[in-house]
């Protein structure tokens, strides 16, 4: 009983006490950027997991023990940990986290947020784009976006990119993605330092608006425009130096040649001494021992690279603009090959009034390129080293009256004293935007866009050349003009009732495309002469083309309570392109979005921050073919009996239309800890159906082929983007990863009626087959080299008498079978970034990889070639490699014969070589003056970098560079170059 007594006291004492511990904290929460209030913030009490939300005004109200800790969180901004330690009132500011779901997505004709983005698209910022230094935006790119497979068969600067975005899906029409620049349509890229971020479309849901112009696909890019404020001035500029890198390939100097041909001669010719004796003397005399010309270094040289930009913006809440000048000039690698450009933009916006706004856009850009290298990386890898590109004064040599050991009596370095090849291109661009806001929820808006390029090129090809010499040196011009205009309107309306949030427009857009020019070649002219001093014409020629779209297209959008999201749109497509009877085009799409972590079960989840599903089908179209090839028509360029004639040359088909891809799309986004680990998968399939293809005639017709819509082909695929800020908000050491992965799976479901197989037109080395790759290879298959005679071997494939596939193996180049020998389409491909930044200084590294595609590398036909061109130089046997010398050996290259091995060298799987590679795309090492260093300057920021592009990549690939286009048939490449570059950023 007294226990009883006694603890009845001592209970009630203990809950007064906790009581008198609670207290009601009362306080705001503002953004520590601009100090506006944040409504939605999370406020819990860690210890007991109580929570409160703030209002609109960012005002919250909680009560909690007076030594409690509360733990303040928001999407998109970095999460606080406060202790209370008694205060009754606490002003909190919550700094924008690495990973804003707030962030503004830019989708072409419409935009949204991270939050409530519903389509699978990806948006890569401007300081991502440009940590790698290249003469255009796309090549900047590669590795930066999940399911963007960004390939080069060239480090020319005057050459562009293959861009594949989820795969191949057609045969013969265009596979590029469509280029949306601000808002609408555009032919040409905007300079890289124009360029504030480029998003990538790559699901129904975000593509369907552009119906028939987005089966491949479309990248919408952003340029930088002007904020209210204080005038900012900021000055940038970037020198370095371009070095060959010659990777893992290697040619053969004088002694190793010289070895490996005396030997075989002695074997070729051991019962004749007379003919041995001939060759000695004519091919290999013992005076070329005393030459060793590496023509690599005779070709290539120490390249320099220069990039500088101003820009100006600022205004009021008026007017507001953002001008820009830039310089680029890049001497390649490649002696004579060399691009400089001049680039300028105003973007200007203006509020006329309250109602009503204007922007204009205005941008040009002036190129010159230079190719005066006549295609010197061809000699180089080939010319024997024993010839010399010099005489013995130092002037370069003419081997048509020097002695000329090689088989191509052509020295690049005599003849590129007379070459001449320019190239002129002027772009420029107005856009002019006009918006009008009837009420606050509904607007008309009407974007305008001109654009026109000027083209020239100049070649002069001069007698004193060896091509130039038969027809007394070719004096060639080309001109081309290319006009555009566009005009897109959009009435676009939103209204909230409540918890419902509603959006959509109506659209009508129409686009006109002219292209005309010109090109005349004269034969016989005087050194340096022009086009109206040759004694004859060589050629002359002309193309117009008119073209034109037109399209209609209508977007709804809802969702409730930002938890879920509908979008549906509709479009309509008319082109000039197609048959009379099928010029129209219908497309459409449908999305759903559940965002899971704005349930209330997920609310205050402090593991889970972002939960995201979302699924997306629809139809997109392809109209990339060439004019006119749907129309019958004559070919005017022949003569009859003297006077001018023509003949059939195009069938027609006025039931052609448009290619169409059927896509679906699962994904999901997933934040952990506030953001600060971000996952996004996204699960995809395309299904292409009545591809646009060539389908070949009987020649009985008097055509070869008919453009058809036939055939089916599907990608599948799996996309993964993974980012993290991997020490949190409130250290001071900040390290962040981004890493994308992409898998893609590509086969052609159907082709022509009762047609199993045909060899890729476009190119004979692959075979459209149902049931495989676009890009499988066909040719005979490499079976090694005989142990026993050095002999190259090949697979013969038979039947035997019950019907079984019998493989056997033959050195006979004709005996053996072509079939399918491996794709060149990789398994995955993707990047990863690391970013590490400490009080001022930044260190960021970013690599990219490609596994699991085969490249053809025809080069080897040539300098791998066994003995069959004796009179060209070789390549060094790679480190795994071996040639057959006596029986016994297991070799990978077959004996070495003069006048070839029996067809080694001939095409066949031998050259088709893993193209897998990792590169560390760049390095950059950056450093922020301390403002207090530059307040007496009156300046507001200073940065130095230094970085290297390109400096290492792990592969097993043979040649110079395995970064292959996607059909990975590589010719003799322009090689990437190693760059090292010092940069200056100030800012005013």
């Amino acid at each position: 009983m007294r226990k009883s007594i006694f603890l009845v006291p001592l209970l009630t004492v203990a809950s007064i006490t906790a009581y008198a511990q609670n207290i009601t904290v009362k306080g705001k929460v503002v953004s520590a950027k601009d100090k506006q209030p944040l409504p939605g913030v999370t406020v819990i009490d860690k210890a007991t997991k109580k929570g409160a939300i703030t209002t609109p005004d960012g005002l919250f109200q909680i009560e909690v023990d007076k030594n409690a800790t509360l733990s303040f969180s928001l999407i998109g901004y970095g999460s606080k940990d406060v202790p209370v330690n008694g205060n009754a009132s606490l002003n909190i500011e919550l700094a924008e986290s690495t990973q804003g779901l707030d962030e503004v997505v830019v989708m072409g004709y419409t935009s949204t947020t991270v939050r409530n983005q519903t389509g699978a698209a990806q948006t890569i910022k401007e300081k991502e784009i440009k940590d790698v230094t290249a003469s255009s935006v796309d090549k900047m790119l590669q590795g930066k976006a999940s399911g963007v497979f960004i390939g080069s068969s060239s480090g020319n600067p005057n050459e562009p990119p293959t861009i594949r975005i989820r795969g191949n899906g057609t045969l013969t029409a265009g596979t590029s993605p469509l280029l949306v620049v601000d808002g609408v349509i555009s032919n040409y890229y905007p300079n890289p330092s124009d360029i504030e971020n480029v998003t990538v479309l790559k699901d129904a849901a975000s593509t369907s608006l552009y119906g028939a112009r987005a089966a491949n696909g479309v990248l919408v890019i952003t340029t930088k425009r002007g904020k209210a404020g204080k005038t900012k001035i900021t000055a940038r500029g970037n020198l370095g130096v371009n070095k060959l890198n010659m990777g893992r390939f290697g040619l053969m100097d004088t002694q190793g040649l010289y070895d490996l041909q005396y030997k075989s001669a002695q074997e070729l010719y051991a019962n004749d001494p007379d003919k041995f004796q001939k060759f000695i003397t004519e091919s290999l005399p013992p005076e070329i021992l005393n030459t060793n010309t590496d023509w690599t270094d005779v070709g290539f040289q120490t390249g320099t690279n220069q990039n500088y930009e101003v820009n100006i913006s600022g205004g009021n809440e008026k007017t507001r603009f953002f001008l820009v000048g830039n310089y680029y000039n890049e001497e390649g690698i490649l002696k004579g090959v060399g691009l400089e450009r001049y680039s300028a933009r105003l973007n200007l916006d203006h509020q006329v009034s309250d109602k009503f706004k204007v922007g204009v856009n205005l941008s040009g850009i002036m190129a010159n390129e230079t190719d005066n290298s006549l295609g010197s990386i061809y000699p180089m890898f080939l010319n024997l080293p024993w010839d010399k590109p010099y005489n013995d004064d130092g002037t370069p040599l003419d081997p048509r009256v020097s002695k000329w050991y090689g088989r191509d009596p052509s020295n690049f370095v005599y003849d590129q004293q007379f070459s001449n090849n320019k190239t002129r291109k002027q772009t420029f661009d107005a856009l002019v935007k006009l918006e009008y806001q009837f009420t606050d929820w509904l607007s008309f808006s009407s974007t305008n866009r001109a654009q026109y390029n000027n083209f020239r090129n100049q070649d002069n090809t001069d007698y004193r050349t060896a091509s130039g010499a038969d027809l007394q040196g070719l004096l060639s011009n080309e001109y081309r003009y290319t006009q555009t205009y566009l005009s897109s309107n959009l009435l676009k309306a939103q209204r909230n009732f409540g918890k419902h949030h509603v959006d959509g427009l109506i659209g009508a857009e129409f686009q006109t495309y002219n292209y005309d020019n010109m090109e005349g070649t004269g034969k016989g002219i005087i050194a340096g002469g022009v086009l109206n001093n040759t004694s004859a014409p060589n050629s002359l020629g002309g193309t117009k083309i008119d073209r034109a779209f037109n399209s209609y297209f209508v977007n709804a959008n809802y969702n409730y309570d930002y938890r879920y999201y509908v979008t549906t749109s509709f479009r309509r497509d008319g082109s000039s392109r197609f048959g009379f009877n099928n010029q129209y085009g219908n497309f459409y799409a449908l999305g759903f979005t559940w965002a899971a972590s704005n349930e209330e079960f997920l609310k205050y989840n402090e593991v889970i921050s972002n939960l995201k599903l979302r699924t997306s089908l629809g139809t997109t179209g392809n109209a990339e073919i060439t004019d006119y090839i749907a129309y019958p028509s004559y070919a005017i360029n022949a003569q009859y009996n003297g006077s001018p004639a023509g003949y059939p040359s195009i069938i027609g088909n006025p039931n052609l239309s448009w290619e169409k891809a059927m896509n679906y799309n699962v994904g999901v986004d997933v934040g952990f800890l506030n953001n600060r680990f971000n996952l996004t998968v996204d699960v995809y399939q395309r299904d292409n159906k009545d591809l646009l293809y060539n389908v070949p005639l009987n020649v009985a017709t008097g055509y070869y082929n008919m453009i058809q819509n036939i055939g089916a082909v599907r990608n599948r695929g799996i996309e993964i983007g993974i980012s993290t800020d991997n020490l949190g908000p409130n250290s001071q050491v900040t390290w962040t990863t981004d890493f994308n992965i992409a898998f893609n799976n590509n086969r052609i479901q159907s082709l022509n009626d009762g047609v199993g197989q045909v060899v890729d037109p476009s190119n004979g080395s692959f075979v459209l087959a149902i049931g495989h790759d676009m890009r499988t290879y066909y040719m005979r298959k490499w079976a090694g080299v005989d142990p026993e005679n050095g002999d190259p071997l090949w697979e013969k494939v038979s039947t035997d008498a019950d019907g079984k596939k019998v493989v056997t193996t033959t050195n006979s180049y004709n005996q053996a079978t072509i079939q399918m020998v491996g794709s060149s389409t990789p398994k995955f491909f993707g990047g990863m970034r690391n970013t590490v930044s400490y009080k001022g200084v930044q260190l960021s590294a970013f690599f990219n990889f490609v596994s699991g595609n085969k490249v053809y590398n025809n080069q080897r036909e040539l300098f791998d070639n066994d003995g069959f061109y004796a009179q060209y130089n070789i390549m060094k046997l790679d480190d795994n490699w071996s040639r057959w010398e006596k029986p016994g050996d297991n070799a990978t290259h077959p004996k070495y014969v003069l006048n070839g091995n029996k067809n080694s060298n001939k095409p066949s799987s031998r050259f088709i070589e893993d193209g897998s590679y990792l590169r560390l795309r760049n390095v950059t090492l950056s450093y922020d003056l301390p403002k207090t260093w530059l307040q007496s300057l009156k300046v507001e920021g200073v940065r130095v970098s230094f970085s290297g592009d390109n400096l290492w990549t792990l592969t097993k690939f043979s040649g110079i560079d395995p970064d292959a286009d996607d059909r990975a048939v590589m010719g003799f490449k322009y090689p990437f170059a190693t760059r090292w570059l010092a940069g200056l950023e100030i800012n005013f």
